[in-house]
């Protein structure tokens, strides 16, 4: 019987760092600060999705890893906003081999690759320009 994988192995989350400061001046510019930063964080994830679909095509054999990442658009949990990227494994139990690409099979010299953790670490300055951007339309000046 094979190993179980966690659902959430192969996802990141993206939230936005460093918000008290910006939210007073969300909401004095007449947005809601929730709103604002769910929009901030749906900004990011196409960055994040591209670069590990990237990743993930550099050991493409039958596109099941590849073709398994999906985006979860921003979601609220009380104060904390967030958007995934990953593949849910318990939907996807055929892209299993993203495991062996991320963390290692213990056998092939060709792994780890990571392709998940390097779509967020590779890409912060992209992903916080973004964030910003959309922050900057909805009231939140210099950031």
């Amino acid at each position: 019987m094979g190993r179980p994988y966690g659902k959430s192995a192969l996802s990141v989350s993206v939230t936005l760092p460093k918000l008290d400061k910006y939210l007073e001046k969300i909401e004095a510019a007449g947005n809601n600060i929730d709103d604002a930063c769910k929009d901030a964080v749906n900004a990011a994830l196409p960055i994040v999705e591209k670069s590990m679909k990237a990743g993930a095509h550099r050991h493409r054999k039958t596109g099941a890893v590849e073709d398994a990442i999906e985006v979860t658009p921003a979601k609220q949990n009380g104060n904390y906003i967030y958007g995934t990227v990953g593949i849910d494994m318990e939907k996807h139990p055929e892209a299993k081999h993203g495991v062996y690409q991320e963390y290692g099979d213990g056998h092939s010299p060709e792994f780890p690759d990571p392709f998940v953790r390097p779509a967020v670490d590779d890409n912060k300055k992209e992903i916080r320009a973004a964030e910003r951007a959309v922050l900057k339309k909805k009231g939140v000046p210099g950031n």
